[in-house]
């Protein structure tokens, strides 16, 4: 059974992606922390589950979905806190 909708699969795909490369991610990590970011506070209490899901490989989402249910969160959740990114400052 499918957990993600191809839209949020993707979104996480491209994330992890991004994530491997050092700078990309501090330049995403600034972005989404931007006070200009329309999502930044949002962003804000949900960074720490961000990071883990971004960081972790494409395997462990079984896992780290069962992880992240015992803290009331799911998969799917948490890849729906992954912020967008805007062109006009990024």
């Amino acid at each position: 059974m499918r957990k993600l909708l191809y839209q949020d699969e993707a979104r996480l795909e491209y994330g992890r992606i991004l994530w491997k490369n050092p700078r990309m991610r501090a330049r995403l990590l600034a972005h989404w922390s931007d006070e200009r970011h329309p999502h930044a506070a949002r962003f804000q209490e949900h960074r720490a589950e961000v990071e883990e899901l971004l960081a972790s490989q494409p395997g462990d989402d079984e896992r780290l979905d069962n992880q992240l249910q015992a803290r009331g969160l799911s998969l799917r959740v948490v890849v729906k806190e992954i912020p967008p990114v805007f062109g006009s400052f990024f």
